[in-house]
């Protein structure tokens, strides 16, 4: 039964193709007024984990204590960066924008070891899919790529349970979402040129972009319940 309602949530989802130019113009509405706010928390995310990281400089490289903080830093850079996530998807559902949001995934231990050991379980994914094949591990990285929404909406899931529900809410959009992303590709030229300086607005644009994405996926997956 439950085989048969997957299905049948494939076929509705295949059913309805994105408007990726929508998306990207409801994106650039979103961060109206809040590009000042998307580029500090941007540079807010980027000085703390440089901070995070400054003793590796003093410390002999490919050394085991080179290698045990950067296995220290890791799990923390990946709740932060659930932080980041948040943040930008506070934009898409146009909401107040709070800088608070970036530690959303320090609230408590819990939360903060169900990210870790998701992130953890997509790496290591990845990792067997691309030993496998370079195209299948190009697929499954789309797979999951809505995985920190889940949980971010979800913190109750459990970390295979996140995961699957992005795999599902992604099965039939993994192509779409390839081209919303081709449609900032101009963007990341104009990042490369300016040395990356253009990047503190244009990865906030795309973020806010990819979180309409999932809001419009999850709204699909709502209504065919």
């Amino acid at each position: 039964m439950e085989n048969e309602e997957n299905q049948l949530f494939a076929e509705l989802n295949r059913s309805r193709s994105m408007n990726n130019r929508r998306i990207q113009e409801f994106a650039w509405d979103a961060m109206s007024g809040h590009w000042f706010y998307g580029a500090m928390i941007l540079i807010l995310f980027l000085a703390i984990v440089m901070g995070i990281s400054t003793p590796q400089f003093f410390m002999e490289e490919d050394s085991a204590l080179y290698y045990a903080w950067e296995v220290v830093c890791t799990p923390f850079t990946w709740v932060l960066w659930i932080g980041i996530v948040a943040c930008f998807l506070n934009m898409a559902l146009k909401t107040k924008p709070s800088y608070a949001r970036l530690f959303l995934g320090y609230r408590s231990i819990e939360y903060f070891l169900k990210i870790v050991v998701t992130e953890f379980l997509q790496c290591v994914m990845l990792l067997l899919w691309f030993l496998l094949l370079i195209v299948p591990g190009i697929m499954k990285s789309y797979s999951y790529t809505m995985t920190e929404f889940v949980l971010i909406e979800h913190p109750e899931y459990a970390p295979f349970q996140a995961i699957t529900a992005s795999k599902k809410m992604m099965y039939g959009h993994r192509w779409e979402f390839f081209c919303l992303q081709a449609r900032f590709w101009a963007w990341y030229l104009l990042c490369s040129v300016t040395l990356g300086i253009a990047a503190l607005w244009v990865y906030p644009y795309y973020m806010t972009a990819k979180s309409k994405f999932y809001l419009e996926l999850k709204e699909r997956a709502e209504a065919s319940v």
